[in-house]
């Protein structure tokens, strides 16, 4: 397992930790989540992510996202992301995910704002994946 800390974008303040045992997810991880903030999927700065990679079976989902600070300052989150499905799919997940952070700190969502989620999620990876990065 490696630990690391993301070097801060111009955009981002906050900081990206990344638990995994797989380098090249880790970097897509990573990428993902600083272009989220760059292209405005957030919308504030001075969020921290930190994400544990792990298999599916661990948690029985691809994904999940919780508000991990005690006082709710929406300021730092705990992402899970299985990386046992494909490059695609693994930057989709992250995507819903990085969706239902938005969701949280600008209080605007519908039910538990899946729908939302689901609708964007393939659309946002696949911008990322033509723009850029994998």
């Amino acid at each position: 397992m490696s630990l690391m800390t993301a070097k801060v974008s111009k955009i981002m303040t906050g900081k990206i930790v990344i638990d995994g045992d797989d380098p090249e997810y880790e970097k897509i991880a990573r990428d993902v989540i600083e272009w989220c903030f760059e292209e405005g999927v957030v919308v504030r700065d001075g969020i921290d992510i930190n994400v544990e990679m792990c298999k599916y079976n661990t948690y029985n989902c691809w994904g999940s996202i919780v508000e991990s600070d005690w006082c709710w300052s929406m300021t730092s989150w705990e992402m899970t992301v299985a990386t046992d499905q494909s490059p695609r799919d693994f930057v989709a997940t992250i995507m819903h995910e990085m969706v239902h952070v938005n969701q949280a700190i600008t209080n605007t969502w519908e039910g538990d704002g899946e729908a939302e989620c689901e609708q964007r999620q393939y659309d946002l990876a696949d911008r990322f994946i033509t723009c850029d990065l994998i």
